[in-house]
């Protein structure tokens, strides 16, 4: 390219579109490096000097100028070159390219943009994409790990073959601490949780929190030795033993513990992982902090529980459920006083499937709530439906703690016990006094004032003091069938004992699990009101209930 000169009008044209171009400098140096021509933002951004100095190194960057120098004596081929320099504080983006005019004369031309602007905001978005990076990497609250930077080490353990374990942990009733403590008190519980785990880690285990309440930790470990990893499981349930200590108290948290090894319980991460949360939910399922290390059979009782929990949902649509009646027996006369109604569900194909299988998942999957109000409803109905036919029959019906948190539950009795004429009475398990003493009181309050008689069922089997009985507004309490099954005199002079408080306490004593004429025989002996069982009978459909109560009574008579 050459210089063509111009003249007139043109080249005034030329001069005052360069002169006033806003956003680019232009600069235009002689053969000798003198300025032949610069516009109005170049005078203002590298200095007004620029016009009067013979020499333009003094005012440019050391860099630039040596540049144009050597630019302006290289051979022809050597034309262009483009860089980014400081210059009083503005970082410019110049390029800069060799121009011969029409006698071969070498001249350069420096165009340059402010690119400073630029610059602090990819700088500043480099700050937010370290920042969100920081976020994905690691846990705001414990400054763990994250579930993703977890999976992208392992991943990378993996694609390396090498072996390691993996635990995954889950704090146990953590619902129940945060209702306690509130939001606040339930993070510094999983703060105090995270520094409880990385104290007990040796280098290169990895610590990770997965949200919420659960954490994982990755141990590596020689090809098929899981002792670190179990050394590590065994320790953790050990420190847990000891209460965590908040600021203003201490905290009982009992942890569940699934462990999985790779390979051996994982051909992939996926698998693995899978594994490791079947291992958990088994673990979940035992009382207090335990570990459970996966095994193969432990997936066929995962895909039950997932049946469950699907064919579960569609039972009441489809009118799959029952109420069943189980007799209590006056031991004086062997006068049938009432019956508890008891949920049973006759799947199509599979029958009657038990009610410990399937009631323990309706309460952790929340279905309770409403099989519960479905129970109530019916009872009612079958309450009503006896009296219609001249049997008045007290019907009692079990309420389980999940279902005390329901705030429709009082309406629900009191409309069904409407129906019933008053023949509904409550059964509440000795856990739900246990979990929320409160709130059961408030509850059997409830129930005395609607005319239900109120129940403790599975006496002895949690831990309830008599001081406990004497402030609940109850009438009977059920001793568990293990009180029963004792037999022997130390069997024999707890029951006294227990009926002997009772009596004190002005209630009456139930005994479950009956299934022997020499039980019946003692317990009456030792004063005990009733007893259920199936001496007597089990739980029975509502019209094979009927008839035994026709045969009872003719035999009685």
């Amino acid at each position: 390219m050459t210089l063509t000169p111009s003249t007139g009008l043109e080249a005034a044209l030329a001069e005052q579109i360069l002169r006033r171009l806003g956003s680019v400098m232009l600069v235009l140096f002689g053969p000798d490096g003198r300025l032949v021509h610069c516009n109005d933002l170049a005078e203002q951004q590298l200095g007004r000097e620029l016009l009067n100095l013979p020499d333009l190194r003094s005012v440019l960057p050391e860099g630039m100028s040596s540049r144009l120098e050597a630019m302006l004596q290289a051979e022809r081929d050597v034309q262009d070159w483009h860089s980014e320099l400081v210059h009083k504080g503005r970082r410019t983006r110049w390029y800069f390219q060799r121009l011969d005019d029409s006698r071969g004369v070498a001249h350069l031309l420096c165009s340059g943009v402010d690119v400073s602007a630029e610059r602090q905001a990819q700088k500043q978005a480099q700050a937010q994409n370290d920042a969100l990076r920081e976020l994905l990497n690691h846990d705001e609250l414990t400054g763990l790990l994250s579930r993703h930077a977890l999976r992208e080490e392992l991943l990378g353990w993996v694609a390396h073959a090498e072996t390691f374990g993996l635990l995954s942990l889950k704090l146990v009733d953590f619902g129940l601490l945060r209702d306690n403590f509130g939001p606040e008190g339930a993070d510094q519980v999983l703060i105090e949780t995270a520094a409880a785990l990385r104290a007990l880690l040796a280098p290169g285990q990895l610590l990770a929190r997965e949200g919420g309440d659960e954490f994982s930790i990755a141990v590596p470990t020689a090809h098929g030795d899981n002792s670190e990893l179990q050394r590590l499981g065994r320790s953790i349930l050990n420190r847990f033993k000891t209460p965590l200590q908040l600021a203003s108290t201490e905290v009982n948290a009992s942890i569940a513990i699934g462990a999985v090894s790779y390979p051996a319980h994982g051909a992939s991460l996926e698998e693995l992982l899978r594994n490791a949360s079947t291992a958990l939910h088994s673990a979940l399922e035992s009382p207090g902090s335990h570990l459970t290390v996966y095994e193969p059979r432990l997936l066929l009782r995962a895909r039950e529980r997932l049946w469950l929990d699907h064919h579960l949902r569609r039972a009441l649509d489809l009118h799959q459920l029952e109420l069943h009646y189980q007799p209590k027996v006056a031991l004086a006369g062997e006068v049938a006083t009432s019956v508890e109604a008891l949920l049973r569900w006759r799947h199509p194909k599979r029958g009657l499937i038990r009610p410990d299988l399937f009631i323990a998942r309706a309460e952790k999957n929340g279905q309770i709530v409403a099989m519960g109000r479905w129970v109530i409803v019916n009872a009612a109905a079958q309450a009503a439906q006896w009296l219609a036919q001249g049997l008045r029959v007290r019907i009692a019906i079990n309420i389980s703690a999940r279902q005390l948190s329901d705030p429709e539950l009082p309406r629900w009795l009191a409309e069904c016990q409407r129906i019933a004429h008053g023949l509904l009475d409550v059964e509440l398990t000795e856990s739900c006094v246990i979990e929320d003493e409160g709130r059961a009181e408030g509850f059997m309050q409830e129930c005395r004032l609607l005319g239900c008689q109120v129940f403790l069922d599975d006496f002895g089997t949690g831990f309830s003091s008599l001081a406990q009985l004497a402030r609940l507004p109850l009438d009977s309490i059920k001793l568990d069938r293990s009180f029963i099954n004792t037999g022997g005199e130390r069997g024999q002079a707890l029951i006294r004992s227990l009926v002997t408080a009772a009596r004190e306490l002005q209630l009456k004593v139930i005994a479950e699990g009956v299934e022997t004429e020499v039980q019946a025989r003692w317990l009456l002996e030792m004063k005990v009101d009733e007893a259920q069982g199936w001496l007597y009978a089990p739980a029975l459909p509502a019209p094979e209930y009927q008839a035994w109560l026709a045969a009872h009574n003719a035999k009685k008579d």
